[in-house]
């Protein structure tokens, strides 16, 4: 619970004075959100979050909702405080390392 209360101070302030570095982690991040409403359970329950009977998570004010909201997640570290269930992944695939055909001079 205190690292949730962290992580929300933490973005907060990530939003409000380092702008540059979320502004790099959203392009960097890939995916989609999967709706499972986890970012919005962190240290208590949104009151704007919706379930319905089939357990689809829904926004009540997603076109209105806080910046730290559209905001997540803004870097791994954001993920793990849902315990990676969230969707969104950071970087790129890693890199296939190449080998050329190199002939010996003999």
């Amino acid at each position: 619970m205190c690292e949730q209360a962290i992580g929300k101070v933490r973005r907060y302030l990530l939003l409000q004075f380092r702008k540059a570095y979320v502004a790099q982690q959203e392009k960097n991040r890939q995916g989609e959100c999967n709706q499972c409403g986890n970012c919005c359970e962190l240290l208590f329950k949104c009151p704007f979050l919706i379930k319905n009977d089939t357990g689809d998570t829904l926004c009540s004010i997603y076109e209105n909702r806080p910046k730290q909201c559209a905001a997540f997640p803004i870097d791994t570290r954001c993920l793990s405080e849902v315990d990676f269930d969230c969707t969104y992944t950071f970087g790129t695939e890693p890199s296939i390392l190449q080998i050329d055909n190199v002939k010996s001079e003999t």
